[in-house]
């Protein structure tokens, strides 16, 4: 069952699905470079590194803290501290500006680091 939230203000109530969180910070996670995202394959067998769309992400919204659980795979060679304190900034900075989200703890599994392959889009290494 998909969560709500309320978003109260003097003119009455905006309700929002936990998948615009969701689909928010998985976005806002993409804009960092080095951030790529498993996809593909069945049951988890068969899956390649995908440096071509956004990474997975889960929200869930408790009071006034919505917490963002995200997998997602780092181009090799990175500094994996900093992209994940790049990735915990950028999706604090979107939720706040789309939503007025205050407080977010940001989750992140890296699951996978490889160097992009050739065809990828042009994306900055740091």
């Amino acid at each position: 069952m998909k969560q709500m939230a309320e978003l109260s203000s003097h003119r009455g109530s905006t309700t929002v699905n936990t998948g615009v969180y969701s689909k928010i910070a998985a976005q806002a996670a993409y804009k960092v470079p080095v951030v790529g995202s498993a996809a593909g394959g069945i049951l988890g067998l068969g899956k390649y590194r995908d440096f071509d769309s956004r990474p997975k992400a889960k929200a869930e919204v408790l009071g006034n803290m919505v917490v963002i659980d995200l997998d997602l795979g780092l181009s090799y060679p990175s500094d994996v501290q900093q992209a994940c304190e790049d990735v915990r900034n950028m999706v604090a900075a979107d939720l706040r500006a789309y939503l007025g989200v205050e407080q977010v703890q940001t989750d992140i599994r890296v699951s996978w680091m490889s160097a992009p392959d050739e065809g990828t889009r042009n994306r900055r290494l740091r």
